[in-house]
């Protein structure tokens, strides 16, 4: 029997005992994709990284589900130009320790305002949110339905008037904001969060720290201390679908970098999007 919103039922709806296991224990995947006419950007990256999840959670990955399939599923079903949201969850059985490998899907999707990236006339203003702690450990750079850490460093963000939330790790050091991995520049040198400080592995971060090699721009992967944040030059975030935003810690003067907007453009050209 279930009990649904003031409503007795005798029986759990089929639909609802499917995705049980992503609702009860967050035992799902999931990856976000900007698809621009039917094509969907990074993707290869995002199966890369799906994939790498699924292994780690004991999941069992399609025979089906090969770079051309999953193309062919999403340019028939969202041809135009949207923000995808890839669901994987995990088959029903057993309580906490399961009892399946079996996966189920589903992909569902709203629209762009643009198919291009577009470059922000305003940076985002960030804050740092006291109040949450990201955990280190292997399960860390995954994209699980365990977002509740993020929702709240979220509502923290609308309710102090930031665009964006920083979010601390374990340690009390910086890890990434609610949605985007954090860049900023050391004279011409790029840095940004090491995995190993529980930062979500982005696609679009691991994108540009493949490009950048082949632009000649040194990068290194480090840990920041919340007190050093005033002292960084062109601080800017880095998303699957919003690709590079610049951005500033609330009450400072730091002004987007002209290298930010040139490394956008370069990438952006790669993607075919410039």
């Amino acid at each position: 029997m279930m009990y649904l919103n003031d409503h007795y039922l005798r029986e759990v709806p089929k639909e609802f005992e499917e995705i049980s296991r992503a609702i009860f224990y967050s035992d799902a995947l999931f990856e976000t994709i900007r698809v621009v006419k039917g094509r969907a950007l990074l993707l290869d990256h995002h199966l890369n990284r799906l994939r790498m999840g699924m292994v780690l959670l004991g999941m069992q990955w399609p025979a089906h589900w090969t770079s051309q399939n999953i193309m062919e599923q999403i340019q028939r079903g969202f041809p135009g130009s949207v923000r995808l949201r890839w669901t994987v969850w995990r088959k029903p059985g057993g309580w906490y320790a399961p009892t399946q490998t079996e996966v189920g899907y589903s992909m569902t999707a709203v629209p762009l305002d643009a198919e291009a990236f577009q470059w922000p006339n305003n940076t985002v203003s960030l804050g740092i949110c006291e109040e949450v702690r990201l955990p280190i450990d292997t399960f860390s750079g995954l994209k699980t339905l365990n977002a509740a850490r993020y929702v709240q460093a979220a509502r923290m963000a609308s309710l102090r008037g930031w665009d964006d939330a920083l979010l601390l790790n374990e340690r009390g050091r910086v890890a990434e904001a609610t949605s985007s991995n954090l860049f900023w520049w050391e004279g011409t040198e790029l840095r940004t969060i090491a995995l190993s400080e529980g930062c979500v592995a982005g696609v679009f971060r691991a994108f540009l720290l493949e490009q950048v090699s082949d632009l000649g721009i040194p990068v290194r992967e480090v840990w920041l201390e919340p007190e050093e944040l005033d002292s960084l030059n062109g601080l800017f975030l880095t998303n699957s679908i919003r690709g590079i935003v610049p951005a500033q810690l609330e009450g400072t003067a730091s002004r987007p970098s002209a290298a930010t907007q040139e490394l956008a453009r370069q990438l952006y050209l790669h993607l075919g999007l410039a």
